[in-house]
């Protein structure tokens, strides 16, 4: 194929709004090319006729672009208890991933005060407070080069505040169809993909514009702008990791059945590996999607190998023949769990979700610009739409803004920025803080990841410490292997209170040894005798009380006072300590979770107190429920194959104080089901559910009961088990 065909989809508008088709018919067949509305450009005209979407996963516009020049950023946060901090350095290869869901984002937001990020899974683990961190330029400078010579989005949102599942829906079809989480299987075994290859017992939350929650197999229908591209003849593909690899949840179209279960699947769904090779070849459709596995950025992969995987991909589009008709837009699917600092819109009950980061590369983009324009991800669709003259899916792409904001089709092209991919650090991190511990205990231990980045045997050397902390490690003494890596497990004992400081010292064959990681923590004489995870209550009828003790010693030779005792979140607590807590002595808090809303409830309990180790934190977290079925497991005596059971009942109670909505009660394997819920249950009624069992082969038959409701834990799932003889 030239160039001259390969480069032409569909009616194209230039100054005059003269429709350019001639070269159509070659690269389509011998019919027309379908006529498209008219679109309206800035310019009068647009010559762009490449659109790649690159999305990667999970980081917040603060964490990466929180001090770039003139941009809307922070440098520090404020957390739950009210406290101002200073956001640290994010690690490359950061120690956990924290919670970045439907819920956490919700409790991260906290309606709008943005202030919560510490209490969410791993984002305060013992005083690191990881989601308040950010890069610096030096971390990752490729993308800081991008932005100073092309465009930033200081303004766009996540489609939704949830994870990654919904976010990549929108990123194809401007809608998740009511998806908020991603999938999951009733027997907890592992999803090795998002979508319709999944087993027979997978299943994800779904949600009405009304709040009721169901079960689905993550397996829809939508359309999609690939269907709309189509339908007009221009050509499309979605580059991602293929079944079996890294990041093959993120192949999105093997959620969208008339996709993954047609044609389309082998020849527009291919691996993303295929990309760079394409962009040198003058290969790309008209619109391509990229997404990828390891070089994600999804924590704890490392941000710099991810930088580097971007550049490659870029440097090929720039040094391949369709440079200057390109439009590139770089973004991250979700907050990741990270702090940003400005309030969220709300645009439906589904999104927006915190900032993202977001570049906007092409000869036409404004250079150095900054764009303070809102976007989300259906934008870069309604961009796509207008270019193509194509009609919007949804609402959400109807309404997005166009990004036209960023593009000037006048001036003088940009040239090509071919960028080198950087050497990665060695060591997952320059620093490593343990927060507060108590003299002479050991601390739990902090993992610092050493990489081999290199092709060759990374020849490790000695380690060491320095101060009150101490290593153990498994990397092997024979050299780490191209691509692997090894852990050193560190730990904080001080040995007086105060600030405690140290160096990890880790000498290798790599350029740059020895590599150097500042330690830092405080010594306490307050003893929390429960360090992070904290606190875990399981899911809650709600209303109902659970209790749980924990002890706080004082072990130094004066009296310590508490000042203040804040707890965050449906918790509460009591406890005898009084105001002063002697030398050697204990005394006892006693932490009530009550939940009064359903779903996931995060939480904090923090003690002020006179210790140079105040505020001590502890994490709270459980769940609660107004839809309870009991049991919540029905075992089944053996029945012969095609004959059926007698009835097993599982009741079904709303122990909440409004009307329990009940649109859903389906079951799942060699089982079926009558009930008499109705359409729902007034607050502190139940029905009953009978459940038969039907074995359609011999040996154990396993299912599942489950209810959709309007109680964020649906759907609330009774395990099934039967013999069948």
């Amino acid at each position: 194929m030239s160039r001259a065909t390969c480069c032409k989809w569909g009616p194209r508008i230039w100054g005059l709004l003269v429709i350019v088709a001639s070269t159509v018919g070659p690269l389509f067949g011998q019919h027309e090319p379908p006529q498209h509305p008219t679109v309206k450009f800035l310019s009068g005209g647009s010559p762009i006729q490449h659109i790649v979407f690159i999305f990667k996963e999970n980081r917040s516009f603060d964490s990466y672009f929180g001090t770039f020049p003139g941009a809307n950023g922070a440098t520090t946060g404020t957390i739950s208890t009210g406290q101002v901090i200073p956001l640290g350095h994010l690690p490359d290869l950061t120690p956990n991933d924290p919670g970045h869901g439907w819920p956490e984002a919700l409790t991260s937001m906290d309606g709008g005060k943005m202030d919560m990020f510490d209490i969410i899974d791993g984002g305060n683990i013992n005083g690191a407070f990881l989601s308040y961190s950010q890069f610096q330029q030096s971390d990752i400078p490729n993308y800081f080069a991008y932005a100073y010579n092309f465009v930033l989005s200081d303004n766009t949102f996540s489609s939704m505040h949830a994870g990654s599942f919904p976010q990549h829906l929108y990123s194809v079809a401007a809608q998740s169809d009511g998806v908020i989480n991603i999938p999951f299987r009733t027997s907890g075994a592992q999803v090795n993909g998002w979508g319709c290859d999944d087993p027979d017992d997978t299943y994800v939350q779904v949600m009405d514009e009304a709040g009721n929650v169901t079960g689905e197999f993550p397996c829809f229908d939508f359309p999609t702008l690939a269907d709309s591209m189509e339908s007009a003849s221009i050509p499309w593909k979605y580059y991602a990791p293929r079944y079996g690899q890294q990041g093959y949840v993120f192949n999105t179209f093997n959620a969208i059945n008339h996709i993954r279960n047609s044609s389309l699947w082998s020849s527009n769904v291919v691996p993303d590996t295929q990309f760079a090779s394409d962009a040198l070849n003058g290969l790309l459709p008209a619109m391509s999607w990229l997404v990828t596995g390891a070089a994600s950025e999804h924590p704890p992969n490392s941000s710099c190998y991810g930088e580097n995987w971007t550049v490659n991909q870029i440097n090929a589009i720039m040094e391949g023949p369709d440079w200057n008709s390109t439009a590139i837009f770089l973004t991250w699917d979700d907050f990741g769990g990270f702090y940003d600092h400005v309030p969220v819109p709300q645009a439906d009950v589904y999104g927006f979700g915190p900032r993202v980061p977001m570049l906007i590369i092409s000869p036409y983009a404004i250079p150095g610009y900054i764009s303070h324009t809102q976007y989300e991800f259906s934008s870069v669709l309604k961009f796509a739409e207008e270019t193509f003259g194509l009609a919007p899916l949804t609402q959400r792409d109807a309404d997005a803004n166009d990004m036209q904001d960023s593009f000037d089709y006048s001036q003088a092209p940009n040239p090509p920025l071919i960028l080198t991919p950087r050497s990665c650090p060695v060591t997952s991190t320059s620093s490593v803080n343990f927060g507060s511990q108590a003299v002479g205990i050991a601390s739990p231990g902090i993992a610092v990841k050493v990489t081999n980045w290199g092709s060759s045997v990374l020849n490790l050397g000695k380690f060491s410490t320095t101060g009150d902390f101490s290593y153990t490690t498994q990397c092997p003494k024979k050299g780490l292997a191209p691509g692997s890596t090894c852990i050193l497990d560190i730990t904080f004992t001080p040995t007086q209170t105060g600030a405690r400081t140290g160096t990890l010292t880790i000498s290798e064959s790599a350029s740059g040894s020895p590599q150097l990681v500042s330690l830092t923590g405080i010594g306490s004489n307050a003893k929390i005798s429960v360090h992070y995870p904290g606190f875990f209550y399981r899911i809650a009828p709600l209303n109902s009380h659970i209790v749980k003790n924990l002890t706080y010693t004082n072990v130094g030779k004066t009296p310590i006072t508490i000042a203040k005792v804040q707890v965050i979140g449906e918790f509460s607590q009591s406890n005898n300590c009084h105001r002063s807590v002697a030398p050697g002595t204990s005394c006892t808090f006693k932490v009530t979770f009550t939940p009064t809303t359903t779903g996931d409830q995060y939480g904090n309990l923090v003690i002020n107190d006179s210790d140079v180790g105040s505020p001590h934190m502890v994490h709270l977290v459980g769940g609660g429920q107004a839809a309870v079925p009991s049991p919540a497991a029905l075992a089944f005596s053996a029945v012969p194959q095609g004959s059926s059971s007698v009835p097993l009942t599982v009741t079904l109670t709303n122990y909440g104080a409004v009307f329990l909505n009940v649109v859903s009660i389906v079951t799942q394997g060699d089982f079926a089901q009558n009930n008499n819920c109705g359409t729902g249950l007034p607050a502190g009624a139940n029905c009953q559910i009978d459940v038969t069992f039907t074995p359609t082969a011999s040996g154990t038959r396993a299912g599942a009961l489950l209810f959709g409701d309007n109680d964020q834990t649906s759907p609330q799932i009774v395990t099934l088990t039967g013999d069948g003889t």
